[in-house]
């Protein structure tokens, strides 16, 4: 059987998600699974037979994270501005890499670099959901169309990177 494909954009790049209460478990015993389309965020549900040594989700995300190096500028509600390095990346958050952290449930801007000749991706919203020493993790709450799109881009890069380099060294 073939892997499931999100049926809005197409693309290839799904994560299966956690169960979410009890019509979703009843569903998983129908071999009936909701997956969500990393690219354009799409939530769906595929019939599938689980392959053999295939497990339970044990990670909660919705989205996968990415590794990455971009810089990041960061306007907080007090109108702090920090610059940033983003260390991972998905569709629904980051993670900041970061001397100043600013305590859970803060609000703020984000506005994410890829790299130097690409235009940056401003985040009008995001919340600072989890709070460390060195590091801030950020769930995205709210971004326009064409910044949406161009993190969506960035995103598909990431992924067909990694999908090479898997099939390279399998």
């Amino acid at each position: 059987m073939r892997d499931p494909h999100c049926p809005s954009c197409g693309t290839p790049f799904v994560r299966v998600l956690y169960d979410e209460g009890t019509l979703e478990r009843l569903l998983n015993r129908f071999k009936i699974f909701s997956f969500r389309c990393q690219l354009c965020t799409a939530r769906f549900r595929v019939h599938r037979n689980p392959t053999v040594g295939q497990t339970a989700v044990a990670d909660r995300r919705q989205y996968k994270r990415l590794p990455v190096s971009f810089r990041a500028n960061l306007l907080a509600e007090n109108d702090t501005r920090m610059d940033n390095r983003v260390t991972d990346i998905s569709m629904g958050g980051c993670t900041l890499e970061t001397t100043t952290t600013l305590p859970q449930g803060t609000f703020i801007e984000l506005v994410i670099k890829p790299a130097s000749d690409e235009e940056p991706i401003k985040i009008g919203s995001a919340m600072v959901c989890t709070s460390r020493p060195e590091s801030m993790g950020i769930r995205f709450l709210e971004m326009m169309a064409d910044d949406k799109n161009r993190l969506s881009q960035v995103i598909l890069s990431l992924l067909v990177g990694q999908s090479a380099n898997l099939q390279l060294f399998s």
